[in-house]
């Protein structure tokens, strides 16, 4: 799956249930899931580095408009470790501020400012599992969700094959992602019940095609996303999946 978007959907659901309204699907596709994703992978990661990777590093400025003269920016930085840990922080002046921490067994979001560190659990934590598996170089829509119906259809004029990915919750309604139907490189994903990601442009990284802007809009507002800094098998240290203990 495709690490870019991980930042982007773990803020986004932080601040909003999977939970929207009803559109149109469009015309069913004319390839199997299987076939597309296959299509997808040599689209962004041609060498197979990705899915070879033992870990990655990635890094984006995250602009924020405060009003209608002025932007806050904010370093978000995404650390991944096989088989299961990420670490995703939000620095702010270069000092982090927030980070969501998962091991492969637990998971936390710590406050630095507060100096507090809270253990997400239960059903929050299953949900949240679901997008930290986003993250993964290896997992695959069918493992992730427990239905992925597949159509045709048509977005800003072009061609698009649409995926609408059912949770395993029935509480939540489906994760919309939009793959260009000729070069197979996702454009949008809708998050429910009203973020979209939106990939601006695409940028080739360590062997490896992905977003280089991205825009979030959320209610009206819009967040842009930009890569600096994308590295795959970096060492990282396993107790960086841990909470930090505050005095």
């Amino acid at each position: 799956m495709k690490n870019f978007r991980i930042a982007t959907l773990i803020i986004s659901v932080l601040c909003a249930a999977f939970i929207s309204g009803c559109m149109s699907d469009g015309d069913p596709a004319n390839i199997s899931l299987s076939v597309l994703q296959l299509k997808m992978q040599k689209a962004m990661d041609p060498d197979g580095r990705y899915r070879k990777s033992k870990s990655y590093v990635q890094k984006q400025i995250l602009m924020v408009k405060e009003d209608w003269e002025s932007e806050k920016s904010y370093i978000v930085e995404v650390k991944y470790k096989r088989p299961d840990k990420l670490l995703m922080t939000i620095k702010e002046d270069n000092i982090a501020t927030t980070s969501i921490i998962f091991n492969g067994q637990n998971a936390w979001v710590v406050d630095y400012n507060k100096k507090r560190r809270t253990l997400i659990s239960g059903e929050q934590l299953e949900k949240m599992k679901v997008l930290f598996a986003l993250g993964r170089p290896d997992s695959t829509y069918q493992e992730i969700f427990k239905e992925v119906k597949l159509f045709e259809t048509d977005l800003d004029g072009q061609p698009y094959y649409k995926l609408k990915c059912i949770s395993k919750f029935k509480d939540q309604k489906p994760l919309i992602v939009y793959v260009g139907k000729h070069n197979f490189l996702t454009k949008r994903i809708d998050i429910p019940p009203s973020v979209t990601s939106v990939i601006d442009q695409y940028g080739l990284y360590d062997g490896v095609i992905i977003p280089e802007e991205t825009s979030e809009i959320l209610d009206g507002s819009v967040k842009r996303y930009k890569l600096i800094m994308y590295k795959l098998n970096v060492n990282i240290d396993d107790n960086e999946f841990f909470p930090p203990v505050f005095k």
